[in-house]
């Protein structure tokens, strides 16, 4: 743009909407605050998710902790009812005090104690015999068992010895242990003999155990003559128990594999641990676990607390966290928006640098193509016009000679060639004036400026049907045509060369029939001229509208094949656009768009591609 030269309005519109879109390339406020917006959004999703996802993996924990208690009280009252099955025993014996061993490996053996209470170490019988009455007791034992002796020594007045456990064979230094030797053993069975309930002792080390870990017994007193009121009378009618031994690791393994949760435990009676699964040595140890829990537990006589803690297997199940995954994902979508606006941006300026590149190159092309269209225009008129002259002179010259040879051509000696040759002149020149007036036409399109009139199109039709060779009856109009402001030069070429040519390259002219019909747009209006001629082969569908082209030989079909390209380049120049619907034998119908305004100023005449600032 040299200096000082004022911009057209349209050179300021385009540098207007230039500088929006250079503006709008830009990373404004509204791309940051999308993008802080949806990673608000993400975080504040994360949160809740988060917050639902804490409580139900601490719900999933609290479930664990109160199943791995409820196991073990679940275990113990099955392991009750055995007792009480074995007192039950005891007591339909006909001797109600005591029962023989034959009578209680029986009942041992129905209970098939290794495969329905796993973790037990065996069931056996505890008679309750006075200082006087060891000896006699003593004797009744050593029938069948001569080896069998009550064993520790000690100073208490009452005597529990164990009389029969089994399976017999890993308890068998069990066997007459007396438990009144010992606190624990014995304050748990003065306890069951006065309340006349199942109880459990405090922790001990069984005599049986070569591991000496922790363990314990488990009591269910019976009565001679069965269960009693009152504590005098219990105490007066005791006879003895029936007891269980348990090592805790033993019965943990059979109560809660470890293969089965995702918790550890530890379990303490007053302040000695009995069982504890804190150490580093378990492959699901968690140094650091995720939620610990605290549950005290009274238990036939006793107090055990259950210190509960999750596991590393709690840990890997509860990892993979929908609410991370929505974090991780958020982020991710966040950083893709930031480097998409990034990107865009990038890209708009760059597309701004690129087109004003490019503009300048086409703004130098452009003109080129301007001199270049404007000399070949100023070529293509001087050149029909100063072909226009030698024709006339040729025109004139052959019908010198015709006149001269009149009397000839009409002797019988004359030669039938020259009149024929002579016609065939004629022709030659016929066809290059229509051929120069085509082209003129053809050139003088983008020159031409609209005069707008009122058109009334039927009263058009009618008059274009003179310069055809058609007679009216051979054209319908089903629906009347339309009255509109146009150019009505430009529309009568149209109508012009479309019915002529439906006419022209019809294979029998007499019985030619078109019909026109139109449509109402918003824009524009839509035309339609059908014939019922011999059709057009779609391949042909393009290069029938280009310059110079027919589909049939001169000889066969005078044309100069510039009517269809002069009409298509008027309503293009128009804006509009026209094509052919057509099959080989079936008839033509071409349908074209015609404005329905049109703006008596040039940049509006010509549908010129507008340029980028």
């Amino acid at each position: 743009m040299q200096k000082g030269k004022k911009l057209s309005d349209e050179e300021l519109r385009v540098k207007k909407e230039r500088e929006e879109f250079r503006k709008a390339g830009r990373l404004h406020w509204v791309h940051w605050v999308v993008v802080f917006s949806s990673l608000g959004l993400t975080i504040f999703a994360w949160q809740i998710s988060k917050s639902q996802s804490d409580r139900e993996i601490e719900s999933r924990f609290q479930r664990h902790a109160e199943q791995v208690t409820s196991l073990v009280i679940e275990r113990m009252e099955k392991y009750e009812d055995a007792l009480w099955g074995g007192v039950g025993a005891i007591n339909s014996h006909i001797d109600k005090r005591k029962i023989g061993y034959q009578a209680w490996l029986k009942y041992a053996n129905t209970l098939q104690i290794d495969k329905k209470y796993p973790g037990i170490n065996g069931i056996g019988v505890i008679y309750s015999v006075s200082r006087e009455n060891v000896s006699s007791y003593l004797s009744e034992q050593r029938q069948n068992r001569p080896d069998y002796k009550i064993h520790p020594a000690h100073n208490n007045k009452e005597y529990l010895p164990i009389t029969y456990i089994e399976p017999v064979d890993t308890n068998r230094k069990a066997v007459g242990l007396d438990m009144a030797h010992e606190s624990n053993r014995y304050a748990a069975a003065v306890k069951a003999r006065e309340t006349g309930t199942t109880q459990i002792t405090g922790p001990i080390v069984l005599v049986q155990d070569s591991k000496k870990t922790p363990g314990f017994l488990f009591y269910a007193p019976f009565y001679q003559g069965g269960p009693k009121e009152t504590v005098e009378e219990r105490i007066n009618a005791f006879s003895g128990i029936v007891y269980a031994p348990f090592i805790v690791s033993k019965l943990m393994e059979g109560t809660l594999a470890k293969s089965t949760r995702q918790v550890g435990i530890s379990i303490s009676d007053g302040k000695e641990m009995i069982y504890d699964e804190h150490s580093a040595d378990w492959e699901d140890f968690d140094p650091y676990p995720m939620f610990t829990k605290k549950i005290r537990v009274s238990l036939y006589g006793r107090t055990w607390e259950f210190d509960i803690w999750s596991a590393n297997s709690f840990r890997s199940a509860a990892g993979q966290s929908e609410s991370n995954m929505i974090l991780i994902g958020g982020i991710i979508i966040d950083t893709l928006l930031f480097l998409l606006f990034f990107m865009l941006s990038k890209a708009n300026r760059r597309a701004i640098f690129f087109a004003d590149r490019m503009t300048e190159s086409l703004r130098q092309h452009s003109k080129s193509l301007e001199r270049s269209n404007a000399e070949l225009e100023k070529f293509a008129y001087i050149t029909s016009h100063d072909l226009k002259s030698p024709l006339r002179g040729i025109g004139d010259l052959t019908e010198y000679l015709e006149e001269d040879l009149e009397a000839y051509l009409k002797s019988p000696e004359a030669n039938p060639d020259v009149e024929k040759n002579l016609g065939r002149i004629k022709r030659q020149i016929y066809r290059m004036e229509h051929l120069i007036k085509g082209i003129l036409e053809f050139s003088s399109i983008d020159h031409h400026k609209p005069i707008l009139t009122k058109i009334d199109l039927n009263k058009l039709v009618n008059d274009c049907l003179a310069g055809t060779g058609l007679e009216e009856k051979q054209v319908s109009i089903p629906t009347p045509l339309p009255t509109f402001e146009s150019d009505e030069i430009q529309l009568e070429q149209i109508f012009t060369n479309l019915l002529s040519n439906s006419y022209k390259y019809h294979n029998n002219q007499s019985e030619a029939q078109i019909s026109i019909f139109w449509e109402d747009g918003i824009k524009f209006y839509k035309f339609s001229v059908k014939d019922n001629g011999p059709g057009i082969d779609p391949k042909f569908h393009e290069k029938i509208f280009e310059a110079f082209q027919t589909l049939q030989s001169r000889d066969v079909v005078e044309s100069t094949g510039i009517g269809l390209s002069v009409v298509k380049k008027i309503i293009e120049s128009q804006g509009g656009h026209i094509w052919v619907d057509s099959n080989q034998g079936k008839g033509a119908t071409f349908i074209f768009e015609w404005p329905k305004f049109i703006k008596d100023r040039p940049e509006f005449r010509k549908n010129r591609p507008r340029l980028a600032a």
